[in-house]
């Protein structure tokens, strides 16, 4: 009541003053006509009556239209600008270029399909689940197509910011079209659900990602938690060497108690006594794993445990879990890319009564711990980069300042972790791949990983690593990670194996050779 008073008499006091400025300018004409004053200042004051005119007869058909107006507003404040709604079904927008920057290497552009111009995602379902296109593309809320739509349809030039319908900016990926489509090849290949992605060590640039899904889900390898398996283990390594603890012998039996548990090797393998951590994470031996831990927890606190995960990128926690962090992830210039794509925050359980069980477990990567196959990659990341860990970035642009990093591990560290990951795939849980690197210049090390989801179901495989160039320098990280593929060894091993010799054929001239097909053998 009391705003509509205010509001009458506000629009009264409008009126009187306009009226009565009116009257006065209209006085003051007359006279000025009369006594023949300068015309300059009469056509000024006709000037003046006429924009009075003007503004009282706009005012009278805004109160006169103000039940449209009002219902505009309403429309407006749920639906948004209408104009915005009409360039989102024009739906023109720039190319989305892959990281040669090539036309012909497109990710997303216009073509000619069913007889006219439409939007085409020449990678098809590789790259749906990131990239858009694909069936369903419409659905899709997490692609770059949706995500980065306001700068794809920015006007390129003065002219076009006239028009309703501008062409576009063309952007720029660091995703590589040709690398892509060979992981999501291999990774239909492999038969199982899952994601491949690799980076850039040097630069943190994602070079290729893709996955199985639907239109419905989110991007399994950046927004879906899973149990890291063994993989876990390079980091409890990497907290040893870090902390000075040295190497040194110890027995591997085929199981330990656990209070009233017992928790075994794979297949209850039990080794002779052998050097810690390297061969721990050539075999992947769980009971020194475990005893590892144990020997840690009582020599440095399980307060250096958390420090070194949190350094790592593996958050503690032991109440409530903790929440993403927006901006610390990535490294891009999209707010909504931010928000979106933020991945929820890799995850270690401390409880606050010490669990013996579950310390257990977490040594292994069988228990409170939570990842993402893309948090993984940064952490591999760091490995490959002197222990100097950098956001991940899809941006091409982004890469003209690659940001400094931050360190996670000794340089010293990182080398170990390393020269173990190249054991494994030479004479560790992953050698059954060796055949398919033969006679290559280039090399690929790794750390397998084999996790139990639910019993009665074949296990979850992973196999995180680093491909080394022929300098033995590391240049890109690998992770695979297939659902209910079983052993990490075996068919993730294989699609990383498979990728590795790709790439070398790629980066040596030779791309056009077909690498032959990855040799998935079922466990024994």
């Amino acid at each position: 009541m009391l705003d509509t008073i205010l509001n009458l008499g506000l629009r009264a006091l409008y009126l009187l003053f306009g009226v009565g400025a009116f009257l006065a300018i209209l006085r003051w004409s007359y006279t000025a006509v009369r006594e023949k004053r300068e015309r300059w200042a009469v056509f000024l004051a006709f000037g003046m009556l006429l924009l009075a005119g003007v503004y009282t007869a706009g005012h009278a058909l805004i109160l006169r239209n103000r039940e449209q107006i009002e219902e505009g507003r309403e429309r407006y404040a749920r639906f948004g600008d209408p104009r915005a709604s009409e360039m989102n079904r024009g739906d023109l927008k720039g190319w989305i270029l892959d990281c040669t920057g090539k036309d012909e290497n497109a990710l997303a552009r216009y073509g000619m399909r069913d007889g006219e111009v439409q939007r085409v995602h020449p990678l098809g379902e590789a790259g749906a689940n990131l990239l858009g296109g694909g069936e369903d593309a419409d659905k899709r809320d997490y692609t770059i197509e949706r995500l980065f739509a306001e700068r794809l349809r920015a006007p390129k030039n003065f002219r076009e910011r006239t028009e309703l319908h501008a062409a576009g900016e063309d952007m720029q990926l660091t995703l590589c079209a040709d690398a892509t489509r060979q992981a999501y090849g291999l990774l239909k290949q492999s038969g199982f659900p899952g994601v491949v992605v690799m980076q850039d060590v040097k630069t943190g640039a994602v070079v290729a990602y893709t996955s199985t899904g639907t239109a419905e889900q989110a991007p399994l390898g950046i927004k879906r938690y899973t149990l890291p398996g063994s993989v876990f283990k390079l980091a409890l390594a990497a907290l040893w060497w870090d902390r000075g603890m040295g190497d040194r012998w110890m027995a591997c039996p085929a199981s330990i108690q656990v209070g009233n548990r017992k928790i075994r090797n794979f297949e209850s393998r039990e080794y002779p006594p052998m050097e810690i951590p390297r061969r721990m994470l050539v075999v992947s031996c769980n009971t020194q794993a475990i005893a590892m831990a144990n020997l840690m927890r009582e020599q440095l606190g399980q307060e250096a445990f958390a420090d070194a995960y949190r350094r790592f990128g593996f958050i503690p926690y032991s109440g409530d879990a903790p929440e993403e962090e927006p901006g610390q992830f990535w490294n891009t210039a999209s707010d909504r890319w931010t928000k979106r794509m933020t991945p929820p925050p890799n995850r270690v359980l401390f409880r606050t009564k010490f669990n013996a069980f579950d310390w257990a477990q977490m040594a292994i990567g069988q228990g409170p711990v939570d990842v993402t196959p893309i948090a993984v990659s940064r952490f591999i990341q760091a490995i490959g980069n002197n222990g100097v860990m950098l956001q991940p970035t899809i941006e091409q642009d982004r890469l003209r300042d690659v940001p400094e990093g931050t360190a996670v591990m000794k340089p010293a560290t990182s080398l170990k972790l390393q020269r173990a990951m190249l054991e494994v795939v030479d004479t560790g849980t992953a050698v059954s791949v060796k055949p398919i690197l033969k006679d290559l210049t280039w090399d690929l090390g790794g750390k397998t990983g084999t996790v139990d989801i639910r019993r009665g179901q074949r296990p979850d495989g992973w196999f995180a690593g680093l491909i080394h160039g022929p300098d033995g320098r590391a240049r890109y990280t690998i992770v695979v990670y297939l659902q209910q593929a079983g052993q990490g060894g075996r068919a993730p091993a294989a699609v990383a194996a498979t990728m590795t010799r790709w790439m070398a054929m790629r980066e040596d001239g030779q791309g056009a050779i077909r690498p032959p097909r990855m040799a998935l053998r079922e466990e024994e």
